[in-house]
C-alpha cells in the first residue's frame, strides 16, 4: 500500500489485503487539491447517494482533510474529516435524543464512500484510520453518524462511543451518532 500525507510518502504491505497493496492513498488539505482532484472527490460523493448535494462544493473545500484511494489510477474511495456547523451538532444531537451542551471544538469523519466492485477490502477503514492520524492533536470532539454496520463497528474499535438512540435520516434509516473526546 502506498499513500501520502502532504508531501510524505509511505509503503506499508503488513497483512495487508491484495487489493490494498495495489492502492495508492493520499491525504490533503482541500486547499492542496487540484480542482480535478476535488470534481472527482465531489463526483464519487454524489455517486454515494447519501448526502444532500446542497453546497456540496463548499463543504467538501471547507474540509480540515479529504482521503483519497486509488486503484489502477481510479478513485475508488474517499472519506473526509469535516469542519461541520454548530447548528448542524444540535440538529444530529436533537434527532438522537442527546442533551448536552457543546463547548468544545468539534470535527466529523464522514464523506466515506467506497465503489461497490472494491468494497470489504478494508478501503474505507484506512482511510479513516489515517485521518484520524492526521487529528490526533485535535483536543475536543470527534464524531460520526453512520447507519452502516462496517462503519459502526470501525468506529467502536477506534474508541468512539454511541451515544443517544438511532434515528431516521434522509438517505437512511438507523443512524447512530458515535463520539470520542481527545
Amino acid at each position: 500500500m502506498k499513500f501520502t500525507t502532504d508531501l510524505v510518502f509511505y509503503q506499508d504491505h503488513h497483512n495487508r489485503p491484495k487489493l490494498l497493496n495495489n492502492c495508492y492513498f493520499e491525504i490533503k488539505r482541500p486547499c492542496d487539491c487540484s480542482m480535478l482532484q476535488l470534481h472527482h472527490f465531489y463526483l464519487l460523493l454524489k455517486r454515494g447517494n447519501k448526502v444532500s448535494i446542497i453546497d456540496l462544493p463548499a463543504k467538501i473545500f471547507n474540509a480540515v482533510f479529504l482521503a483519497f484511494c486509488y486503484h489502477n489510477k481510479k478513485l475508488v474511495g474517499i472519506s473526509a474529516i469535516k469542519r461541520p456547523t454548530l447548528s448542524y451538532l444540535q440538529e444530529v444531537h436533537k434527532k438522537a435524543g442527546i442533551t448536552s451542551e457543546t463547548e468544545k471544538p468539534f470535527l466529523e469523519i464522514g464523506y466515506s464512500f467506497t465503489l461497490e466492485s472494491v468494497r470489504k477490502k478494508g478501503i474505507s477503514s484506512a482511510l479513516k484510520g489515517m485521518l484520524l492520524k492526521k487529528i490526533s492533536d485535535h483536543h475536543g470532539i470527534l464524531f460520526s453518524t453512520t447507519a452502516t454496520a462496517s462503519s459502526q463497528r470501525f468506529l467502536i474499535a477506534n474508541g468512539f462511543q454511541a451515544k443517544g438512540y438511532p434515528y431516521q435520516g434522509i438517505f437512511d434509516n438507523h443512524i447512530i451518532y458515535f463520539e470520542r473526546i481527545q
